[in-house]
């Protein structure tokens, strides 16, 4: 199946499936990006000096001023050039070190200690810089060209004080593509096939749900978000189903309804009684083409006080299973038993959608379907609308919320 072919009629024949993993700016993935708030950082991260931080081919500095304002600069000074990495940060903003040229947070120029004194030049000078906010321990950005008017920063559940438990995990860096990454939650058939060796356990909801031999049933869902991916197979008692699901927002941020498929691990029983109870979502900042950035924010509403702490300890033990020969020099090995690890390999070995080859058929239905809506975004954003996911610039407040399943559910007669 050719995903070209099952394009919607009408849209942008300029437009390829090419274009979706290319962010530089001015690209048309790039520039509809700069249509969202994306995350840059997290609270717990950023710390008194200046952080370099690489967004949509773009070198910027993230910084907290004495004032406790935050900051988002481009990353060299406008006077010479000198990174702002290595600045100063003052109650006013951020001080180049070579010839001690003040901004502020919104970029523009406060003091040029070198200028006579009462020079009119720093009132000119005006820096490149992005608003930014704060939300639940993330840092987010808007680098579109409203930025002097952008739209509100969307409200996300799992950041909000709810009750339960939440942790932010320290930002993870990898080395290829973000819509390997992306689309990869499109796919279901991979949990089933490359996390088979994840150590579920007889007994656990993984070992039930996502067999091998017997996959569950794949629905996908259009949501004004972007997708859901519907997993279904027969209930425990007629009028019932297993349910697990799994959310892509637009530009890109995925969330599943557990942490990390931990609940794969977990009694399948008891999740069949009780659910998950713990949401994870994973927000996708492209450094690049060929690098991302995945931040994740975890809320749990269970009753184990320790959430969070017992899954650190989970994580610690899914070490790889893999035998690794003397001779084997592959880079990802070992990879097998971890569901990280077996991502990173699966993912980071592809190359650039556009530039491999591919031969899909009917299990890929929900990637040709999801390139398409990613598709249709990034048209929608060329054409002055606003895409899917975003939310408009004279809007004053909006919440994004992925609402997925795990367990059992009745089914709705028709």
């Amino acid at each position: 199946m050719n995903t070209t072919k099952s394009a919607k009629r009408g849209r942008n024949k300029k437009l390829k499936i090419a274009d979706i993993p290319r962010v530089g700016p001015g690209t048309p993935a790039g520039d509809w990006f700069r249509r969202y708030w994306i995350a840059v950082g997290t609270t717990q991260e950023l710390y008194d000096i200046p952080q370099a931080v690489r967004v949509l081919g773009e070198d910027l500095i993230l910084f907290r001023d004495g004032n406790g304002q935050l900051g988002l600069v481009g990353q060299n000074c406008p006077h010479r050039g000198t990174s702002l990495e290595y600045g100063d940060i003052e109650d006013g903003g951020i001080r180049c070190p070579y010839h001690g040229w003040l901004f502020n947070v919104r970029g523009q120029c406060l003091e040029m200690p070198g200028e006579p004194k009462d020079s009119k030049f720093p009132q000119k000078v005006k820096h490149l810089a992005y608003p930014v906010r704060e939300q639940g321990g993330l840092i987010f950005a808007y680098l579109g060209a409203e930025r002097e008017n952008p739209p509100p920063l969307p409200i996300y559940p799992p950041l909000q004080d709810r009750g339960g438990q939440r942790q932010v995990e320290p930002v993870r860096h990898a080395e290829y593509n973000w819509f390997n990454f992306f689309e990869n939650s499109a796919d279901p058939v991979h949990v089933c096939v490359l996390h088979r060796h994840a150590g579920y356990g007889q007994q656990s909801w993984g070992d039930h749900f996502f067999s091998y031999t017997d996959m569950p049933h794949f629905e996908f869902v259009d949501m004004p978000y972007g997708m859901k991916v519907v997993m279904t197979k027969p209930g425990p008692r007629p009028g019932t189903e297993f349910i697990d699901e799994m959310s892509l927002a637009l530009p890109a941020i995925v969330q599943v309804g557990d942490t990390e498929f931990v609940h794969a691990k977990m009694d399948a029983a008891a999740l069949i009684q009780e659910g998950s109870r713990c949401e994870h979502w994973m927000f996708v900042t492209p450094n690049d083409d060929d690098h991302f950035m995945l931040f994740t924010a975890d809320n749990y509403r269970g009753p184990e006080e320790n959430f969070f702490a017992r899954l650190k300890e989970m994580r610690a033990k899914e070490t790889p299973i893999q035998e690794v020969k003397p001779y084997d020099k592959r880079k990802f090995m070992p990879y097998k038993g971890n569901v990280r690890k077996e991502d990173i390999m699966t993912q980071g070995t592809q190359g650039l959608l556009g530039e491999r080859s591919e031969q899909l058929g009917t299990s890929d239905r929900g990637v040709i379907k999801f390139r398409n809506i990613v598709l249709d975004a990034i048209e929608t954003a060329q054409q002055g609308g606003t895409p899917k996911g975003a939310l408009p610039t004279d809007m004053k407040s909006g919440t994004t919320a992925l609402d997925t399943a795990v367990g059992v559910r009745k089914l709705i007669d028709n």
